[in-house]
């Protein structure tokens, strides 16, 4: 029996339905802009967490594995995820699923914890973390979690902003350390007012898509522009292009790229989706020209399944 079947074009959208009686994301073609005929075995509502890698990490009730979204036949075998974690995790591999010592992990949203495995493990590990403290309302202070990540050359690279980037490696066990950004202002990421940032790797390079919002009581986005990291003099570098691929941008997962020219996407964009205004965005790197493209019926939560990275 062929193992794929009812194949999902990819890249696209999962929307969790808010039927009660559906307890399957729907599926909407960003492509085509409409909604897709099909589905992915095992995926629900409740079960599943999206990679940049293309990858699906899925759980059912006695085993958990990474699910290639286009061949329900292709599976690569974790050890089983303990129950009760947020579907909100962002879910990142340190590389290609086939390399030994890949890492499988689980960034818990609010709370700063990693759930985290070697492909080959025979249990998750979960580890606390402390990279510093943030003040909020004065005199409080809180932990500082991670809110974003990407991957590159088997290290994790989180939470980029105008002064520091943190860095994760495994060694095999969790090890924090830090970059100090040269020269932000003359890198192009000294802004006024509040700004975020995504990481993305694409290609064996990592990138940063600031988004800066105008504090005029609406928080407006009034510029957005795409920096690639220049690791040997340690700089942000404004880029004019991001070598004619697609970024994927899920807010609060993670950020990723893929072929446009492959997928029938816009060159040097990047598409944005905002599941609480029910759209997607497609922004080009060169002008920052937007599109917007409206999900009628969406429920609040959206995730992008894209397609997997070559494994050679």
């Amino acid at each position: 029996m062929d193992s794929i079947c009812n194949v999902v074009p990819v890249p696209c959208l999962s929307m969790e339905q808010h039927d009660k009686s559906a307890d399957r994301p729907a599926l909407f073609s960003i492509t085509d802009k409409k909604a897709i005929d099909g589905e992915i075995p095992g995926l629900t509502n409740a079960n599943a967490w999206f990679t940049p890698q293309g990858w699906i990490l899925l759980r059912s009730a006695t085993a958990t594995f990474l699910q290639n979204p286009q061949d329900s036949g292709d599976k690569v075998q974790l050890p089983h995820l303990p129950e009760g974690l947020s579907t909100r995790c962002s879910c990142v591999l340190s590389g290609q699923s086939s390399l030994p010592g890949c890492v499988v992990l689980l960034v818990e949203p609010v709370a700063t914890v990693i759930w985290y495995c070697h492909i080959g493990d025979q249990e998750w590990t979960r580890h606390e973390y402390d990279i510093g403290t943030q003040q909020l309302n004065p005199p409080e202070r809180e932990n500082v979690p991670i809110c974003d990540i990407a991957a590159l050359g088997g290290k994790f690279y989180f939470n980029g902003c105008f002064e520091t980037m943190g860095v994760l490696e495994f060694t095999p066990t969790p090890v924090f350390t830090s970059i100090e950004i040269a020269d932000p202002i003359a890198g192009g990421l000294g802004v006024m007012g509040m700004a975020e940032g995504y990481l993305v790797e694409s290609e064996d390079e990592l990138y940063i898509y600031m988004v800066c919002l105008r504090l005029d009581g609406d928080f407006k986005i009034y510029d957005m522009t795409v920096h690639r990291m220049d690791f040997l003099s340690q700089k942000w570098r404004r880029a004019d292009d991001i070598g004619g691929r697609a970024f994927f941008l899920a807010p609060w997962y993670f950020g990723a790229s893929c072929s446009a020219d492959e997928y029938g996407l816009e060159k040097d964009s990047v598409y944005v989706s905002y599941a609480s205004d029910m759209c997607f965005e497609v922004s080009r790197v060169e002008d920052d020209a937007t599109e917007i493209h409206e999900l009628i019926g969406a429920p609040d939560s959206t995730m992008w399944i894209l397609p997997l990275q070559s494994r050679d």
